[in-house]
C-alpha cells in the first residue's frame, strides 16, 4: 500500500472517532461506522453483527453494500452460525482469504451475492463481548494486517461511541425518572391542599378522581364505595361511560378483591381477565 494510501487511511480512522462519540443516533452511529469501514479496508461489503443478551446469536445484523432488492432476495439475516459463530464462540480477529474454505463454513444462502475474502473483528466494551465488524470482499487482493489493524481500531471507536451512549441514555432516562418523581409529588400536593380546602364529600372525591388521574397519566379514573354487598361509583374523571350510581358486586369483581384483600392489583387487559366483572 502506498504511502498516501496509507497516510489517507489513518486520516480517516483518526477522524472517525470523535464524530462517533458526538453521535447520539445509534443507527447513524453505527452506519458511519460501516461506510468508514469499507472506505478503510477496500471491503466491498461490511456488516455489524449485535449479539443477543445470552451473547449467543446475533440479534440484529446491519449491512453496507448490499442493495434493498439484494437484502429482500437473501432474505433472513444471519443469525450467527458458520464462519460468523466463529467470532461469537472465540471473540478475536479473524483473517480468511476464501471464507468457503474454513471448516465452520456453511455457505451462503440461495441468490446470496459471491464473497470470497473475510475479516472479522469483535467489539468489545467494558471487557465483554458486544458484537462484531464483519467485511469481505476485498476489491483488489487479500485482506492485510494493515486492514486486520484497521478494522480493530474502527471496533474500539464502535466499542467507546456504544458505550458513550449508553451512558448519555441511561443518564436521560434517570433525569426522566427524577423530573417524573417531582411533577408527581407536586400533583400529590396539590390534591392534599384542594381536598383541605373542601368539605363536600362529592366534591373531595371529584377532585381526587381528577388530580389522581393527572398523577398516574390514566385515561380514566373511578372511586368506588362500599355500600352493603356492592361497590357503588361515586366518582369519576376522564373519558369512561361509567355512571355515577352504578353498582359492582363486591365479591365478584377485580375492585371487591382489592377491597377485601388490601392489596394492588394491576389488570393489563380487561377485556380478557375474568377476574374483571362487567
Amino acid at each position: 500500500m502506498s504511502k498516501v494510501v496509507e497516510e489517507d487511511r489513518l486520516r480517516q480512522l483518526i477522524a472517525l472517532g470523535p464524530s462517533l462519540v458526538a453521535e447520539l443516533d445509534p443507527d447513524a452511529l453505527l452506519n458511519r461506522l460501516l461506510e468508514t469501514a469499507c472506505s478503510v479496508t477496500a471491503a466491498r461489503y461490511a456488516a455489524l453483527g449485535i449479539l443477543d443478551r445470552d451473547r449467543r446469536e446475533l440479534e440484529r445484523f446491519i449491512t453496507v453494500g448490499l442493495s434493498a432488492e439484494q437484502e429482500r432476495m437473501i432474505g433472513e439475516r444471519p443469525r450467527g452460525r458458520g464462519v460468523l459463530g466463529v467470532l461469537i464462540n472465540a471473540p478475536r480477529p479473524l483473517r480468511l482469504t476464501e471464507v468457503t474454505a474454513h471448516p465452520h463454513s456453511s455457505g451462503f444462502p440461495p441468490r446470496h451475492p459471491p464473497m470470497r475474502s473475510f475479516l472479522g473483528v469483535p467489539i468489545i466494551i467494558r471487557g465483554t463481548a458486544w458484537g462484531n465488524l464483519y467485511l469481505t470482499d476485498k476489491r483488489v487482493g487479500e485482506f492485510t494486517d494493515g486492514d486486520e489493524y484497521a478494522a480493530t481500531t474502527l471496533a474500539t471507536w464502535a466499542a467507546i461511541a456504544v458505550d458513550h451512549a449508553r451512558i448519555l441514555a441511561a443518564s436521560a432516562e434517570r433525569q426522566g425518572q427524577l423530573e417524573d418523581v417531582v411533577r408527581r409529588l407536586e400533583a400529590t400536593q396539590a390534591v392534599a391542599v384542594a381536598v383541605g380546602a373542601e368539605t363536600d364529600l362529592a366534591r373531595v372525591l371529584e377532585l381526587i378522581a381528577e388530580r389522581g388521574r393527572e398523577i398516574v397519566e390514566a385515561r380514566s379514573v373511578l372511586i368506588l364505595l362500599q355500600e352493603g354487598v356492592d361497590l357503588v361509583i361515586a366518582s369519576r374523571a376522564g373519558h369512561t361511560q361509567a355512571q355515577i350510581g352504578a353498582c359492582l358486586p363486591v365479591a365478584e369483581s377485580i375492585s371487591g378483591r382489592v377491597m377485601l384483600t388490601k392489596l394492588p392489583a394491576l389488570v393489563h387487559d380487561p377485556s380478557t381477565d375474568m377476574r374483571v366483572s362487567p
